[in-house]
C-alpha cells in the first residue's frame, strides 16, 4: 500500500495584508493496494464544515501529490517554567 495523494478541504479564509488566504486541512489521503486505488478519509471530518461551496451545496477536496519529507512538524519548545515553591496552605485565606 503506498500513500498516492493527500487528500486536502478548504476549511477557512482570512484575510492578510489585504489578500484573501485559505486555511488548508489534510483530511485523508489515496491509496494504491492491489485491487486499485482506495481513498481514507480522517474520521472526524465533517464536509459540512467546510465554508467553501458550490452552488449545489458541494465540497471540493483537492489531491496534492505527498511530499517528499512527510515527517510531523516539529513541536516548538515549551519554555520551561520555575519550579514551583511549596505552598503552605495554612496561608491561603479560606
Amino acid at each position: 500500500m503506498s500513500v498516492k495523494y493527500d487528500v486536502v478541504a478548504t476549511v477557512g479564509q482570512y484575510e492578510k495584508d489585504g489578500q484573501t488566504k485559505y486555511l488548508n486541512r489534510k483530511v485523508g489521503v489515496i491509496v494504491s493496494t492491489q485491487k486499485g486505488f482506495r481513498l481514507k478519509l480522517d474520521a472526524c471530518f465533517n464536509p459540512a464544515g467546510c465554508q467553501q461551496r458550490s452552488d449545489d451545496g458541494g465540497v471540493w477536496l483537492a489531491l496534492f501529490e505527498p511530499k517528499e519529507d512527510n515527517k510531523p512538524a516539529p513541536q516548538q519548545q515549551r519554555q520551561q517554567q520555575p519550579p514551583r515553591e511549596d505552598v503552605d496552605s495554612s496561608d491561603v485565606p479560606f
